[in-house]
């Protein structure tokens, strides 16, 4: 009872944090809301392959599209998904110009290899060093290091507690509730992710941060120290490092993202790639085996095939969409205005049902000024009686116009309203 007592009174603290935080930052952003057609109900959709995995998610990156999920909500451990947060987190410190990633500094005697806990991945940090922060970020995306998480936390915060309440703080700029961390390595089991709530925040960190694929995540090896880190002789040999997603090797177009595990959590991964142009993700947690070899081997293989069954079986359509019609503006400046809308819709769509694409436009035909912009309707594609993808119509502000032209709208709506209960409906407006 007390370390939950404990728990919900940090959680509180973070969540305030929070909202201060989001409130100094006007670049703060949103984390893309997921698109989930009922595919059950889409005559003809391939089934996915089975898998072992507690929980998946499996997106179209460019339409936000949910291809398949198992449990997407179920709470999990992140393990070292963990330390994607992390590198985010630091990256939007260096844009806010907080740090630079060439900022170099000597790794604190805490965060040596030599005083983490057994059984760490490690970048090898130790005494004799020296390296900036896009190195310590290269050793936590490629070696997964535990030794590069603390040192990073201590660069940044000077504390990894500090450090934690940075990382949720990010979690709640982004709208998203349910991630909570306190401490950057993923070794305990009191961070928390669901498979939704990461696979929004990848969408978010690759909008915002679109070359940490080829910087970070996609590298095959590290080798740490080089003779760059190495200041004096007590610094070590150079240690080379192979990424631990398999994917990168064996998936074709694989170009990140990470590994995890604890005994808590099972294996698991986060894995985008890319295939002629088009980008997928997928997240595979908890996935249960008896060694090391056989759950990364697992992992990989099941994510592989999530991604397969993406690329092969859905498309990427982008489509145009007939112009609005304008809208009647009742005491308004100008009499009528179109409304905005979407440049295209991007939607994925079950292989080969392209010609089964039904496009749909709901519109209001007038509103009455003043009113500040205003959702007016939406434009979307539906297979069937499911619903793939909608955007909203905008209609700008609008001010009142002249003294006559109210006069004259006012009559008008009059006779309007008369006519429409005449009729027996209700006039399709919008009073604001």
């Amino acid at each position: 009872m007390y370390h939950m007592s404990r728990y919900c009174f940090r959680l509180f603290l973070v969540v305030a944090l929070a909202v201060l935080v989001g409130g100094r930052h006007a670049d703060a952003q949103t984390a893309p809301r997921l698109r989930e057609p009922d595919w059950s109900e889409v005559p003809q959709v391939e089934p996915p392959p089975r898998h072992s995995a507690r929980s998946v998610i499996l997106v179209d990156v460019d339409s936000r599209t949910v291809l398949h999920a198992h449990n997407p909500d179920l709470v999990v451990p992140p393990a070292s998904l963990t330390k994607v947060v992390a590198i985010d987190a630091a990256l939007v410190a260096a844009e806010r110009g907080e740090v630079s990633l060439e900022t170099t500094f000597v790794p604190p005697e805490v965060s040596w290899f030599e005083r983490q806990p057994a059984g760490s991945s490690l970048m090898f940090l130790g005494p004799g060093q020296e390296l900036n922060l896009d190195d310590l970020l290269t050793g936590l995306a490629v070696a997964s290091g535990n030794d590069a998480a603390i040192a990073l936390a201590m660069m940044l915060d000077g504390s990894v507690p500090a450090f934690a309440d940075r990382m949720n703080a990010r979690m709640r700029e982004l709208g998203l509730v349910d991630p909570f961390f306190v401490e950057p390595s993923g070794l305990s089991p009191q961070n928390s992710i669901t498979a939704r709530s990461f696979a929004r925040f990848v969408l978010a960190h690759l909008e915002r941060f679109p070359d940490t694929t080829e910087r970070y995540f996609g590298l095959q090896t590290y080798t740490y120290p080089d003779d760059r880190h190495r200041v004096s002789p007590a610094a070590g040999r150079p240690i080379t490092q192979a990424n631990r997603n398999l994917l990168l090797w064996d998936f074709h177009g694989t170009d990140g993202l990470k590994t995890g595990y604890i005994g808590a959590s099972g294996y698991h991964l986060a894995a985008t790639a890319v295939r002629d142009g088009r980008r997928l993700l997928v997240v595979v947690l908890g996935i249960d085996a008896d060694s090391h070899a056989v759950g990364g081997a697992l992992r990989a293989a099941e994510a592989a095939e999530l991604l397969e069954y993406g690329f092969r079986h859905f498309e990427l359509v982008r489509l145009g969409y007939p112009d609005p019609d304008p809208v009647r503006v009742y005491r308004g400046r100008e009499s009528y205005v179109v409304p905005d809308g979407p440049p295209e819709l991007v939607v994925s769509v079950p292989a080969a049902q392209r010609d089964r694409i039904i496009g749909f436009r709901e519109q209001e035909e007038a509103i009455v000024a003043p009113s500040p912009g205003v959702a007016v309707g939406r434009v979307g594609v539906r297979i069937g009686s499911v619903e793939l993808v909608s955007h909203p119509l905008q209609l700008p502000a609008q001010e009142v116009g002249g003294f006559w032209r109210r006069i004259w709208d006012g009559f008008l709506l009059v006779l309007r309203r008369i006519a429409d209960r005449m009729g027996g409906r209700e006039a399709p407006m919008k009073f604001l």
